[in-house]
């Protein structure tokens, strides 16, 4: 991964990706998941929705290169962690509580994740939300992240997966443009694919500038065939 490019923009304050509230299409559509008892979410950053998942009873994997989001996550919202390392991943583990699953977050490159890191930390998942994690990341690392999302999740577990889709030949990433016939090449010979939402998003001035006519934002639902 770009790993100076994302230190530096947490280093600077330069996440306006960072939303204060459970996303409104992970709760649109959490009944998809919701029978998940462990949920993945790659590239957590400090996301409100690991907390929200965790407040749904989901036992939660984060996982997250910046050491400074990491941090932020656990002291903007009083979590008390017990530290060690589980593979290359330094692992915070945060304790279930009463109507709460467990958190665990790693610390590393979500591309080093497979079976054998979370076997340490309670082993495959149910489900994986990534919203905004492979728009984050170059093309040349989808398929090694299509590859690990593959290794952690059970047969029959589903990826509710949020992304944003734009004409690509005007701007490059990230956000890297992701549309349904690109997740059914990355995904498609495992997953089913099913799109829950498109929707208009608002232009920024680097997309503006950049001569970006329309941008979307997507919610797929990716089942994989038992």
């Amino acid at each position: 991964m770009e790993t100076a490019f994302w230190v530096d923009r947490w280093k600077t304050g330069q996440i306006g990706f960072h939303e204060g509230a459970p996303n409104d299409l992970l709760v649109a559509h959490h009944d998809r998941i919701a029978n998940a008892r462990r949920v993945y979410v790659p590239l957590c950053g400090k996301a409100v929705d690991l907390l929200w998942l965790r407040a749904h009873g989901h036992d939660v994997v984060g996982v997250e290169l910046v050491t400074d989001a990491v941090a932020q996550l656990l002291a903007d919202n009083h979590l008390s962690a017990t530290t060690t390392t589980a593979g290359p991943f330094v692992h915070h583990h945060v304790a279930a509580a009463e109507g709460q699953g467990r958190l665990d977050v790693l610390q590393g490159d979500a591309l080093a994740v497979d079976a054998d890191v979370f076997a340490a930390v309670g082993g495959p998942v149910d489900a994986i939300y990534d919203r905004a994690a492979l728009v984050a990341l170059h093309p040349s690392q989808r398929e090694a992240y299509a590859r690990s999302l593959r290794s952690v999740l059970n047969p029959g577990g589903r990826v509710l997966l949020v992304a944003f889709s734009y004409d690509q030949t005007k701007l490059d990433g990230p956000p890297w443009s992701i549309d349904d016939a690109l997740a059914t090449t990355l995904f498609g010979a495992d997953f089913d694919v099913e799109t829950l939402a498109v929707r208009d998003e608002e232009l920024g001035p680097k997309f503006v500038a950049a001569g970006v006519t329309a941008l979307h934002e997507r919610c797929l639902l990716l089942t994989r065939r038992a």
